[in-house]
Formats: C-alpha cells, sequence, structure tokens
C-alpha cells in the first residue's frame, strides 16, 4: 500500500513546488509585458493577447501535447503548469499595476517595473503566488492520469485494476496533502501579511 502512496506523495509535492517556483519566475518575466506605461498601447495590447491565450489554455491540454513531443516525464507537466499559471497572475499583476497610482516624477519603461511596480506589489504578487500553490498541487496530481508519476497515476491505476483497498489510502493521501498546502500556504500569507488587492 505504501508503495504507492509515498511516490506519489512525494512526487506530486515535489512537481507543485518546482512548478511554484517556475511559476513565480516566469510571472515576474511576463507580467511587464501587459502593462501599458512598460509597453505602451499596442504592447499592452498584445501582452494581453498573449496572456490571455495562456489563461485560456488548459493546462491538462499543454501536458498531453507536451508529453506528445518530449515523452513521459515531469517536464510537460511543469512547464505546462508554468506558463498556465504564470498566464493568470502576470495578467493579474498587470492590472493592479494599471490602476497604481503614479507619481509625477516616476520613470517609465523597464525602469518603472524595476523600481516603481516591483517594490509596490511584491505583497500582492507573493499572495497571488501562494494561493495559487494550492491550484499547482491539485493540478498535479490529476495531470497522473496522463502518466506523469504523481497522486492521480497511483489513482487511475488503482481504479484501472479494481484495487479498492489502494484506491481510499490514496483518496485520503492526497485530500490530507491538499490540506496541508492549503494550511502551509494560509500561514505564509498570514505570516508574511500579504493580500491579493
Amino acid at each position: 500500500m505504501f508503495d504507492a502512496i509515498l511516490p506519489g506523495l512525494g512526487q506530486t509535492l515535489l512537481l507543485s513546488i518546482l512548478a511554484l517556483v517556475a511559476t513565480g519566475l516566469l510571472t515576474l518575466l511576463l507580467w511587464p509585458l501587459a502593462v501599458r506605461r512598460i509597453g505602451g498601447r499596442l504592447g499592452q495590447g498584445s501582452g494581453h493577447v498573449g496572456l490571455l491565450l495562456l489563461r485560456a489554455t488548459p493546462e491538462y491540454l499543454l501536458v498531453y501535447v507536451l508529453l506528445l513531443v518530449w515523452g513521459p516525464s515531469m517536464l510537460p507537466a511543469l512547464v505546462a503548469l508554468m506558463l498556465h499559471n504564470a498566464g493568470i497572475i502576470a495578467f493579474l499583476m498587470a492590472r493592479t499595476t494599471d490602476r497604481l497610482p503614479r507619481r509625477p516624477d516616476a520613470v517609465s519603461g523597464l525602469r518603472y517595473y524595476l523600481w516603481e511596480c516591483l517594490p509596490r506589489l511584491y505583497g500582492p504578487f507573493l499572495a497571488y503566488l501562494f494561493y495559487r500553490w494550492e491550484i499547482i498541487l491539485r493540478e498535479s496530481a490529476v495531470v497522473g492520469v496522463l502518466g506523469i508519476a504523481t497522486l492521480g497515476f497511483y489513482i487511475d491505476s488503482a481504479l484501472a485494476e479494481i484495487r479498492l483497498e489502494q484506491l481510499l489510502p490514496l483518496l485520503t493521501a492526497t485530500v490530507l496533502l491538499n490540506i496541508f498546502v492549503d494550511s502551509a500556504s494560509r500561514r505564509l500569507r498570514s505570516k508574511l501579511s500579504l493580500a491579493e488587492h
């Protein structure tokens, strides 16, 4: 029984943490692409379209396509989760940035992003990121049905082979892992006094 639970838990948690870090880094790169004061009206429009495509493409579809291209490994899931979630957070941060009151002496372009936006919006950025961690964890478990060795893979295998004695502990482990990450995420947001705007 534990030969499926422990590897599944470890792989799911590992994938979610790697995807969280990758999402944060990609968000920092994508965020300024959709801000009017950085890219102008044209840059903002094309940035919004790009982020809309990333947000609108289901991560499971991305995982499936990348599995066909790269073969079975954790990399397709990591890239798909990173692209989808970074698109969501970058879009939210760009909208928040466009609502910021601008000081008369504020710089523009990339300097505006680095010296004005990031210092003022790091709290909401981290809050969104930690909130998405809960969702990334659930997605990490579910992509297992596509053949990636996360909890979903072991649950799918137990269902396919009608091994109900393994299914219940796997489902319980999935629920407990979600509760753990949800609690850790809430504690981090509270401890760092983070709030979404």
